[in-house]
């Protein structure tokens, strides 16, 4: 039955967490768990190009491009061109950015070790076995 395959159920979980995710985010801090998610690359990789961000996250250039107008529009980020390469735009994490990304990671951290805990899943083991996957997955490219 496809509701008991793995890749299936962990699809789903995915899709659910980053629902829930938005919805969070966007109810507490007026921002999309997609726009969160560029400044928290920010956070942990320090400052990027436009197209480093686009192939981290999975996403067009022009569409992390329309993401960082309203970002650098809202001071949560900085937009410059590189000046060894004037094609090139880096990005990086203000202030504001830095703290609405702790802020909404710390939120996002205790709502879903809150589900790990209800049901009664051992984090630290479901992290590993997480890596375990994302490794091997990662390891075929």
């Amino acid at each position: 039955m496809l509701e008991d395959r793995p890749e299936y159920l962990l699809h789903r979980l995915v899709m659910e967490m980053d629902r829930v995710a938005d919805k969070i985010l966007t109810e507490n801090f007026g921002m999309s768990y997609k726009r969160c998610r560029v400044l928290a690359v920010l956070q942990h990789g320090g400052t990027k190009t436009q197209h480093e961000l686009a192939l981290i996250l999975g996403h067009s250039d022009p569409a992390v491009s329309k993401m960082l107008a309203e970002l650098s529009k809202e001071g949560y980020v900085t937009v410059r061109i590189d000046p060894d390469h004037a094609r090139k735009r880096l990005v990086t994490l203000t202030s504001k950015g830095d703290e609405i990304t702790t802020k909404g990671s710390a939120l996002l951290h205790e709502h879903f070790n809150g589900i790990l805990e209800k049901s009664k899943v051992d984090g630290s083991q479901y992290a590993a076995l997480t890596r375990k996957l994302y490794e091997a997955l990662i390891a075929k490219k």
